[in-house]
């Protein structure tokens, strides 16, 4: 014969552990949401950047290498003949100093001695915001200056140099031409009209004529573009 079933209320220690279970797991939900409040509000910051340093602990721009770049190309233009594209690449203030026509012009009427003659970069030296280059051509070297304005290396000119663009480009021209700088002026005639020939005497020799008059490295003011 069985026994009947058990009613009425569980012992008094059971009932205990029962509450502290549900005391436990709701204390965890809490903090659970706490933390999941937390996270969404304020999510964890980025690593800071490790990008490895240029060369120097300087910024790109001021590398040897770009310097060679920006310049290389400028000294290119002048050396061509492209004057107007070369007062392109000078400093805001130095353009102050003589207009791009005015430029282009004293070229025209005093044309360098010897055209199309490359420029080529041999040193650079850096300090700052400043480039002095070291560029040769044939058997000379010249020194010259450029600034780093507007996200590039521009020409500056030298002190010498700025001190002459305060004269008219006529005078600036004469002056030139005087101390031997200024090569032959390509002469100017209309289409199919044929070339006049000035009469000679025969009574007076002819005498060859050299339009490229040598100069002087040591009389070339500094930094003088020639």
């Amino acid at each position: 014969m069985g026994y009947p079933p058990q009613y009425g209320q569980p012992p008094r220690g059971e009932t205990g552990r029962g509450l502290i279970v549900m005391v436990v797991m709701a204390i965890g939900v809490a903090i659970g949401a706490v933390v999941t409040v937390f996270m969404v509000f304020n999510p964890p910051s980025s690593p800071p950047s490790t990008a490895a340093p240029t060369r120097g602990g300087e910024h790109s721009e001021h590398s040897e290498a770009s310097v060679r770049q920006a310049v290389q190309p400028a000294l290119d233009a002048y050396s061509s003949g492209l004057y107007g594209d070369f007062w392109d690449l000078w400093t805001t203030d130095a353009q102050g100093l003589i207009a791009r026509e005015e430029y282009v012009r004293l070229f025209e009427i005093c044309p360098p001695i010897l055209p199309n003659s490359p420029l080529t970069i041999a040193t650079v030296t850096i300090t700052g915001d400043l480039a002095r280059v070291q560029a040769t051509r044939l058997d000379d070297s010249t020194d010259f200056d450029f600034t780093f304005e507007g996200g590039t290396w521009r020409y500056e000119p030298s002190p010498e140099e700025r001190l002459t663009y305060q004269a008219p480009v006529d005078q600036i021209a004469e002056q030139r031409r005087a101390m031997g700088f200024c090569g032959a002026v390509a002469p100017t005639s209309t289409p199919g009209a044929p070339t006049p020939t000035p009469p000679t005497d025969p009574s007076v020799p002819t005498v060859p004529t050299n339009p490229a008059v040598p100069t002087d490295p040591a009389t070339q003011p500094s930094g003088f573009l020639q």
